[in-house]
């Protein structure tokens, strides 16, 4: 078979680079196109900040008609040439103005293991120590407690196994306490001995009988401790205030900060939305590039290239105008419909769908869908993804209440009576899965056991053999 050339046409359906472009910025959250935004000035140089500045007396400065064109200005020169002085060592920096940065600068968040570290160099120790305690410590996980027995560390670092026993030791000293501890039982065993209670009925049941303690047996633990069950409720209460992780509460563990979106605000007569754009720099066009397109001496090439960036900077002002548009609407036609949830809280969430807010606000149900993805609402209740105010929901029964218009419950509904179900029940005889559903069957929400259970397990709540206390 031999090679051959052909010509062939076909069509293709292909996106226009500003629709594309639109579409990627309706995706991104507000801290995402920040730095978006940032990046995409210092590639095109028709972008700038369009923010008016205020003059002393309150009124807004005009821009002068013709900025004066100077190849550098002037005080950022002096700057730059006392910034080079200094990092070459021909001039002392100023100490004001360098505890003044200093204090302007973010504090690092201290990690877990950063912490230790320092605790750690704090101690009178001899190198030997100091090394095979940074290597124990290296070797915490997230909750505080050491991975792998300590005999095979020992057998890794080929050190002897009494040296990383006392380093052990000593770490289990640190803040916080627990911190070192290889399970469950000698985390909370350490808690009551830095508190000075390794003497009591608790650390008597983590000691001497924690698999009773950890199937609830209640009357087998009074009998073997030989204290009333009165006694040992009490103590089982202290031992469920202490912290099994007691690492996680670090800030190099915590998850980012999260900036809204959208923001809830209480008006004189009634509640609106608005856009938490605080963060986001409006864009404009720059007069200075723009008269340069038009100035019939600039060289050809340099007209080809501003006007390529000229239609981009077009593209990307009407793309952010558009995703504060939809979002804007999105926004305000779900505090519209979810009326209820502003005045009464999530339990009061109503089933919705994105086809049908969609509907509302006029555009495309996959508009909608990107515009919510990644987006979050600050409420009176809490930041929100807008995720989550499209609850599904399940149809009541022929025949049943129907509180809601269209005769659905929103899974907000149903896990808050979930809950409530389970805050009532007898501690002796809890509600099983199935259990759970039968009575909301009873209430007129039929729910699948399997259902029930993904429910509670989004609740964080534990299977019913585990919530039994035993006699």
């Amino acid at each position: 078979m031999a090679l051959q050339l052909r010509q062939t046409t076909h069509q293709r359906l292909m996106l226009a680079p500003n629709i594309t472009l639109a579409l990627e910025v309706l995706r991104m959250p507000t801290m995402e196109l920040q730095t978006f935004l940032r990046q995409q000035m210092e590639e095109n140089p028709l972008l700038e900040i369009d923010e008016p500045e205020e003059a002393e007396d309150g009124s807004v400065e005009e821009e002068p008609a013709e900025p004066a064109e100077t190849g550098m200005d002037e005080e950022w020169a002096a700057n730059w040439q006392q910034a080079t002085s200094v990092e070459r060592g021909n001039v002392e920096p100023d100490s004001g103005e360098l505890d003044g940065f200093l204090e302007q600068q973010p504090a690092k968040p201290q990690s877990f293991h950063e912490s230790l570290l320092l605790q750690l160099g704090c101690q009178p120790l001899s190198p030997t120590e100091s090394g095979v305690g940074e290597a124990l410590i290296l070797r915490l996980d997230e909750r505080g407690y050491l991975e792998g027995p300590l005999d095979a560390l020992a057998t890794e670092l080929q050190r002897p196994l009494p040296e990383l026993e006392a380093a052990l030791r000593l770490i289990q000293r640190l803040d916080p306490p627990g911190v070192g501890a290889r399970d469950l039982r000698e985390c909370l065993m350490l808690q009551l001995e830095r508190a000075g209670a390794d003497g009591g009925l608790a650390y008597r049941i983590l000691r001497d009988h924690f698999p009773l303690f950890t199937q609830h047996h209640l009357t087998a633990l009074a009998k073997a401790t030989g204290s009333s069950v009165q006694e040992v409720e009490a103590a089982c209460a202290e031992l469920k205030r202490l912290d099994p992780k007691p690492a996680r509460f670090f800030s190099g563990d915590l998850p980012p900060c999260v900036v809204p979106d959208l923001v809830i605000v209480r008006r004189e007569s009634h509640d609106d939305v608005e856009l938490n754009d605080q963060a986001v720099p409006h864009l404009g066009l720059s007069r200075t590039y723009a008269r340069m397109l038009k100035d019939p001496q600039t060289p050809e090439d340099a007209k080809v290239f501003l006007a390529a960036k000229f239609r981009q900077a077009t593209w990307l002002i009407k793309a952010i105008e558009e995703r504060n548009t939809t979002l804007l609407a999105i926004g305000r036609c779900l505090l519209s419909l979810q009326r209820a949830f502003v005045l009464q809280g999530p339990r009061a969430l109503k089933p919705l769908t994105q086809a049908q807010v969609a509907s509302l606000i006029g555009r495309h149900a996959s508009t909608v869908s990107r515009a919510i993805a990644g987006k979050t609402l600050d409420t009176p209740y809490g930041i929100f993804r807008l995720e989550q105010l499209f609850p599904s929901g399940i149809h009541r029964p022929t025949g049943a209440p129907q509180p809601e218009a269209d005769g659905q419950v929103s899974d907000a509904t149903i896990k808050e009576e979930i809950r409530r179900l389970i805050a009532e029940e007898d501690a002796h005889r809890p509600f099983s899965d199935g259990a759970l559903a039968r009575r909301l069957a009873e209430r007129q929400l039929a729910v699948a056991r399997r259902t029930v259970a993904k429910y509670r397990t989004a609740l964080k709540i534990l299977p019913a053999h585990l919530r039994r206390r035993r006699l």
